[in-house]
Order: C-alpha cells, then sequence, then structure tokens
C-alpha cells in the first residue's frame, strides 16, 4: 500500500526532484533508461557512498526493478540488477555486471527462489549455460543457445571505439542537446554491418552521427549456431551526452 501511496504521489507531477542526494523522474521502460515525461513507471535513485547510484523503479504495482549504475546518465549498470514480477512481486530475474559496465551472469527464478535456468558471459560471449529441468515449467524467458554476434575486443573495445571515433554535431552542441539513439543492424556471417536503420530517433543530427558511427565499426565477430557462422540482427544504444 505504501509503495502504490508512493507512486501516486510523484504520477500527478512530472518535476524532477533532487533532494538529500535523491533524483525521481518518469521513465518509459526500466530496462532502457530514457527519461519520459509521459511514462508508467518511476525512477528514485539514491547516491550511495560507495556502491554509485541505486536506482529503484516502480509501476502503480509497486517495485518493478532496482540495480546499480556508474551515474546518474544510467548509460553503465554495474553489480547486481533486480527485476520483479509485476503482477505476483517476486524476484523473477537477475543480471550481474563487472565495474565496466560488461554482463556477467543472467539468471531467472521462479516464486519459490529456485533457479530456472542461468547464462554466464565473458566479454559478452556466453561462456556457460545451465537449465534445471525441475523448474523449467515455470519458465517465462526464453534464449537462445546459439553464440551472438560481437564487436571485436568485446565491450570494453566497443565503448572505447565509441568515444575515440563519436563527432558530436556542431548543432547540437551550439544547443547543448543530448540524447540517445538506438540503431537496429545486421551482422552477416561475414561480420560486416549492413541493413542498419534507426529505430529510436533523437534529433536529425544525432541520427546520422549514430549511424556513421554503427556503419564505420570494425569487423564484427558473427554470431553462431551449432558452430556455423549465421546471420544475426544486433541493436545498440549510442548515447550522446555533453
Amino acid at each position: 500500500m505504501k509503495q502504490f501511496v508512493f507512486f501516486f504521489c510523484l504520477a500527478v507531477s512530472s518535476v524532477q526532484i533532487f533532494a538529500n542526494d535523491t533524483l525521481i523522474f518518469k521513465i518509459a521502460n526500466p530496462r532502457l533508461t530514457v527519461r519520459n515525461p509521459g511514462g508508467n513507471y518511476i525512477r528514485k535513485v539514491i547516491h550511495t557512498a560507495d556502491s554509485g547510484f541505486l536506482a529503484l523503479d516502480y509501476n502503480e504495482t509497486g517495485l518493478v526493478a532496482k540495480g546499480y549504475y556508474n551515474d546518474t546518465g544510467f548509460d553503465i549498470k554495474i553489480y547486481t540488477h533486480y527485476f520483479y514480477n509485476t503482477k505476483k512481486g517476486f524476484l523473477q530475474e537477475i543480471k550481474c555486471y563487472d565495474e565496466m559496465g560488461s554482463l556477467t551472469l543472467h539468471a531467472e527464478m521462479n516464486k519459490q527462489g529456485d533457479t530456472i535456468w542461468r547464462q554466464t558471459f565473458k566479454d559478452d560471449i556466453v561462456t556457460g549455460s545451465r537449465i534445471f529441468p525441475e523448474n523449467d515449467a515455470d519458465r517465462t524467458i526464453f534464449f537462445s543457445m546459439q553464440k551472438p554476434a560481437v564487436y571485436n575486443g568485446g565491450s570494453m573495445a566497443w565503448k572505447k571505439y565509441i568515444s575515440s571515433n563519436m563527432k558530436y554535431p556542431k548543432d547540437a552542441l551550439a544547443s547543448k542537446l543530448e540524447g540517445v539513439v538506438v540503431i537496429e543492424f545486421t551482422v552477416s556471417k561475414e561480420g560486416k554491418i549492413n541493413k542498419s536503420k534507426v529505430v529510436q530517433p533523437a534529433s536529425s543530427s544525432l541520427n546520422t552521427e549514430a549511424m556513421r558511427l554503427i556503419n564505420a565499426s570494425a569487423a564484427w565477430l558473427p554470431a553462431e549456431e551449432n558452430g556455423n557462422k549465421i546471420n544475426s540482427t544486433q541493436r545498440r544504444c549510442i548515447v550522446f551526452k555533453l
């Protein structure tokens, strides 16, 4: 009941609040932080003394997600992120990240707290998978056992590529414009980028620069299925922040 009242009180105002190291604003998706005054979720952010910024996401039913970020740009997830079943309230999904924001573990639990499946990662590549058959009837998240396409060198190399090669558009600099552009593209079985398109736009110049960065990226390591290289689709967020 307290969580519902908390959400209701915040919903009457779209004003961002800073008080006692706390930030509150609306978002559209707890898994992809884009501030949206019309969003259905409230994010409460607490600056912790030793663990970065703790984000607590609520909807009208209560807490739906919580996790840590390295700053209030929310670009890099760190430590453990928890996602709760929105209807029954139990902890349903866990994702763990290292201090550089790379995913290291992903798992799903049932309402009794038993693990249904888990995967481990290194440099964005699956290094291990385990499914617990006795709990598989409770499974709601399905994943492919194939290896996904990854940027050559992993997540750290990708972040370095973006930071080193981004050319902030002059008009966006002049108007102090920031934003997030999401690009969808295909990584061919040869590791080449094609069929890129903007699926979440910002401004025209930011969209153009995001497309340039994706299309100019070096050869990727293609996805594999049963040991065979295959074409695959990727989505990447390009964050423009001054």
